[in-house]
């Protein structure tokens, strides 16, 4: 009887756990559940008072950053709830500009630090100098010129979207939008210690890396190269939307539904070097 009473527990414990934090996988809930029914210690229909506990319980930026890493499809779902995405349109924001600005700060005193030894500024390049007011141009360039990049090219987002036959919101596309930033800013914060392990080799050791044209370059390159990761992550989570489409016409609107996808992103990379250089121009000509 003990033995049985612990079992009990150890159900129950696993069921409050799910419901407190929602990063518990499902199966574990599902595998208490049904061992409850089994045992006659819990009615059916709660299990979709589980679910609908799920849905309800709230998301800290530390869940969204591990459903970003971890479990993109349970993030994709969430996403297509109202609800979740007037909750996580703030979180997926906050860690884009994090990691925006994390780059930014890291990425102008790299250029500063190879200034010094090289006296090396690439050419029509503005300044991002931290001897005087500029030294912010770089950061605010990269994290204004991205979200005002994205924001830019929202509208043909929704359109696509509508065109292809799926249904959307302004809301939810901008959700699924801000997650493919976030997810690309959170490999861009994974790739900085890479670049600045190399740069700083190359400061050190000339002589092997010293190649400043080529550290400016893939330095500016890096949120782009980062930024693929985002692309791929805004590619799965809207083509998941495909099962709202009328299945007489599914498998084709599909197909297009993929392709719009890919223009988009690739109106977005043609759109967002120009905003950020602006950006970074008219910061110049401010700050003298």
């Amino acid at each position: 009887m003990r033995n049985h009473s612990a079992t009990a527990a150890d159900r129950r414990a696993r069921r409050v756990t799910f419901l407190e934090d929602p990063t518990v996988h499902d199966s574990t809930v599902a595998t208490a559940l049904s061992e409850d029914q089994a045992s006659g210690e819990l009615p059916t229909l709660e299990v979709d008072t589980v679910r609908e506990a799920e849905a309800a319980a709230p998301l800290s930026m530390v869940v969204v950053i591990e459903l970003l890493l971890k479990d993109r499809p349970r993030l994709n779902q969430l996403l297509r709830l109202e609800a979740r995405q007037r909750e996580l349109i703030p979180h997926l924001l906050a860690i884009a500009l994090a990691g925006f600005f994390t780059y930014g700060v890291v990425a102008t005193a790299i250029l500063n630090a190879q200034f010094q030894q090289t006296s090396y500024w690439l050419k029509h390049l503005p300044a991002a100098s931290w001897e005087n007011a500029s030294i912010a141009n770089l950061t605010l360039s990269y994290t204004l010129g991205l979200i005002a990049a994205n924001g830019i090219c929202l509208p043909s987002f929704y359109f696509y979207g509508l065109l292809a036959g799926i249904r959307t919101t302004m809301l939810s596309v901008t959700a699924h939008a801000l997650q493919g930033m976030a997810a690309g800013a959170l490999a861009l914060v994974g790739l900085l210690p890479i670049y600045v392990a190399l740069a700083l080799t190359a400061l050190v050791f000339p002589q092997w890396l010293g190649w400043p044209l080529a550290w400016t370059v893939f330095g500016l390159a890096l949120p782009f190269l980062a930024g693929l990761w985002g692309a791929i992550n805004l590619y799965q989570g809207f083509v998941s939307l495909a099962d709202t489409m009328p299945a007489a016409c599914r498998t084709d609107r599909e197909c297009f539904l993929r392709r719009l996808i890919c223009a988009w992103c690739g109106c977005f990379t043609f759109v967002t070097p120009v905003v950020i250089f602006s950006l970074w121009d008219a910061f110049s000509g401010w700050t003298g």
